[in-house]
Formats: structure tokens, sequence, C-alpha cells
């Protein structure tokens, strides 16, 4: 549950950065109390985002870049509620922080569509169909698609009104929540050779896949596409091992049998952006390449670049970013304060991944004074008090301990990934960035790489 938490309150994406542009989709909150877990919003299953309430207890959370949304509130672990938005949407909400069931008020939104959303529920499939010959297969899951469209049938006409985008979105929607059984027949089957149905199968998927570019909103669509363009560039036989590889395969497959330059301009920026952002630009040269020379939208383009330079921008050799912390007494610190000895910075939180990397570094301290490493412990806990109660323990005492005050930005500079929940960073006596991304100490990497690095 911490960790989950954790993920809420640490992942920082420029979807959340205030804005009033026609071009987003915003999101106002006021609340009467704090919720005491935290309110949260999503548009996929692994983007959750915490809102940031100022001392008037008003939030506001902001998504570019996007046409259409499916939103979800997530007010801690108990209570979720869907609704929908468009682009220059302007939605305000309102509730007593304690339960949206009692005291929720939506001003701004499409009420038919929320009021539709709270309705429809999905039925899933059997999983005994995937002892179904491959034909009678597909047309089970087709009849199972109908039957969750049919709520949606009912209400088109009045759904209408407030949005068509809206009933063409969710008709996709549901028809692609469903589309990923068919990647997994083969496996799940179990008893038919895939050579025996090969041929049909593969029309299948390539028969799933629309293009259009108003599905880019949708998750479950660019999920789908993502894997069935992997799948039928497999056809191939070519032995790709890697993420980077397999990347590179989904988009080669995509710019040579789509049509639809948008789409495919689409899922090349989307893919690029996504792998250099949590990758980082270290031996990338031909997806960059790629990248470039097919992004033609000058936008889509802009975007990748800037994404791209932000991991330009801590490569080895640059000026480090400096921190801002101060101490369990309040006395400040930078990294000014530590010039002329090698500076490493672990950052952490008072979780059990994080906690386990200490007894690992301890094993270090032999090393890091033979090579005049000054070692600094950054933390972003949520909460000071409880920062100030892990210190005390024992078993972490290595180095010098601080709590972060600059955390988003610097985190954001750094980029700090929320699910792995902690990150080394290695600067030079002059301050200059040796790695931003360092082995963690448990792999037994860390040690041989400052031996022989430094």
């Amino acid at each position: 549950m911490k960790c989950f938490l954790t993920i809420l309150l640490f992942a920082l994406v420029s979807c959340a950065t205030p804005s009033s542009s026609e071009d987003s989709i915003k999101i106002s909150i006021d609340v009467h109390e704090l919720p005491s877990i935290g309110l949260a919003i999503s548009t996929t299953d692994y983007d959750i985002q915490l809102v940031n309430f100022d001392s008037n207890k008003h939030g506001e959370y902001v998504i570019h870049n996007m046409d259409a949304a499916y939103i979800t509130l997530h007010n801690g672990f108990s209570e979720r509620k869907r609704i929908y938005a468009e682009q220059g949407d302007h939605i305000h909400l309102t509730f007593d922080g304690k339960s949206m069931k009692e005291s929720l008020e939506i001003t701004g939104d499409h009420p038919r569509i929320t009021e539709y959303l709270s309705r429809q529920k999905t039925t899933p499939y059997n999983r005994n169909i995937y002892s179904l010959q491959f034909p009678e297969f597909e047309s089970v899951l087709k009849e199972k698609i109908i039957e969750n469209s049919r709520l949606l049938d009912s209400r088109e006409n009045t759904l209408k009104n407030e949005s068509e985008k809206f009933i063409k979105l969710e008709r996709a929607h549901i028809k692609y929540s469903f589309a990923p059984a068919l990647l997994n027949y083969p496996k799940v089957h179990g008893g038919e050779d895939l050579e025996k149905i090969r041929d049909d199968y593969y029309t299948t998927i390539k028969n799933w896949i629309e293009e259009d570019k108003d599905y880019l909103n949708l998750n479950e669509y660019r999920t789908f596409v993502a894997l069935a363009c992997a799948t039928l560039a497999s056809q191939e036989g070519k032995n790709t091992t890697t993420y980077y590889e397999k990347i590179l395969e989904q988009m080669y497959y995509l710019d040579q049998n789509f049509k639809q330059e948008d789409v495919k301009q689409g899922f090349i920026s989307l893919w690029a952006n996504e792998y250099v952002q949590n990758n980082g630009i270290k031996q990338i040269d031909e997806l960059n390449k790629f990248t470039q020379e097919k992004l033609t939208d000058n936008k889509l383009l802009s975007r990748y670049e800037q994404i791209y330079d932000s991991w330009a921008r801590i490569a080895p050799g640059n000026k480090a970013i400096d921190f801002h912390a101060q101490d369990s007494t309040g006395k400040e610190f930078s990294l000014k304060d530590f010039k002329n000895q090698y500076v490493c910075l672990y950052i952490w939180q008072n979780v059990y991944p994080c906690m386990v990397e200490f007894s690992h570094l301890k094993k270090l301290i032999p090393l890091l004074e033979e090579k005049n490493i000054q070692w600094i412990n950054l933390s972003i806990e949520p909460k000071p008090d409880e920062w100030k109660k892990a210190i005390r323990n024992q078993d972490i005492q290595i180095g010098k301990h601080f709590f972060l005050k600059n955390e988003k930005e610097f985190l954001k500079n750094y980029h700090y990934n929320s699910e792995t929940m902690y990150q080394f960073i290695l600067i030079t006596p002059d301050g200059k960035i040796v790695e931003s991304h360092l082995p963690k100490a448990s792999s037994g990497k860390l040690e041989k790489y400052l031996t022989e690095q430094i």
C-alpha cells in the first residue's frame, strides 16, 4: 500500500502542470478538508497523479496533448469516479474531502456521459473460449463486444447530444478492451499448432486494426496496436531480444504497412517519446534518426526534441543540477557545500526497496573513503517527521542525511522514475555529472562502477 501511495505522490508528468490553454483539459477541485490519503487522477491504469492542494484547499490538474480523455478520480484507495472530457473543457469538482459518493458535485462535465459511465460495467469473457477453434473463438469475442455495447446502443441518441466523438470513442474503447485476447490465443489455446492457423491468425489481427487518429486518445487502442505491430513484425522471424530492438521493429512495421499518415506520426511520436522518457538517450542513434526523419509534424517533433534534450541536459560531462536540502536541525545545504570531492547522491524514501539498499551501501564505506566520495542521502519521504524517525535507524548510517526541498523540479530534471523509487547520481569534484543513473548497490555493480570510474 505504501508503495502505491508513493507512486501517487511522486509521479512527475507534464500533464499535472497548471494551464488555462484552450488546447488542454483543465480540472479544478475544491474540498472542505484535505483527503486523508490523497485525491488522485488518472487517464490510464498506470499513470496516477496526486492532486496538490494550496492553502485554500484548491487544486488543479491539466491534461495536455489529448483531444479527449477518460478520467478516473481516486479518493484514496476506497472510491473511484469516471468522467469524460474533451479539449477545451474546464471541469470543476467539489466534495467534502471524505466521501465522493456522499458529497461530490461536478460542473462543466458532460452529465449524461458521466451518468452512463457510472452505469457501464464490463462483462468479461470466460477463459474457456480459448479452447475453441480460432474462427469460433473470434466469433464469441465479437459477441462479447456486442453484449458490452448494449447500454451504449440504448443511450446513443441521448449521448450524441453531448458528444458524437464520445460515441465513436466508446465503441472503440469496448472493442479494444477485448482485442488483446486475440494476441493471447496461440499461447493460451495450446492445442493447435500456430502453423495451421498462421494465415488466418495474422490476417485477423490486421483486420482488427483501424487507422483512426481519434483512437490515439484511447489507451486500449494504443496498447493493442503496439502489441499487434510487434506480433505482425515477428512473422519475419527476426531475433529481437531487447526492448529497444522490439520498439524499432514496431516502428518499421508501422511505417511500411499503415496508410494514414497522421496515425503513423502519432504512434511514432508516442513510442519514441515513451522510450526516451523512460530509458534515456544512450545508444539510440537508430531510433533518434528514424524519429527525426519521420516526424514531419512540427508539434510532434518539438515534443520529442524536448524530451531528448532534457536527457541530453544530464549527460555525462554537463554541469550538475544543484539541490537544496536541510539536515534534521533545519540547516540548509546544497552541492556547493561539497567542493573538491566526488559526491554521490542517493535519492530515497522510507519504503522497503530503498531501505534494502542501505545494507549494501554500508559495505562500500571503505571504498568511499579511499576514493574521497562524499555520500549524500536525499530523502523525498512525503512527511518530514517520518524521515526524522527513519534516520535514527542505525542500519542506515552512511554519509549525510538531508531532506530534499526542491524535490519536484529536481526529480523531474534528473528523470527520477517513481516506479524504481530510488536513484544514484555521481558528480565530479568540479560539479560535473559523471552518471545520472548509477546501478543499484544491491546488484553488486555499483561497487564495480565506482572502483573503475574513479
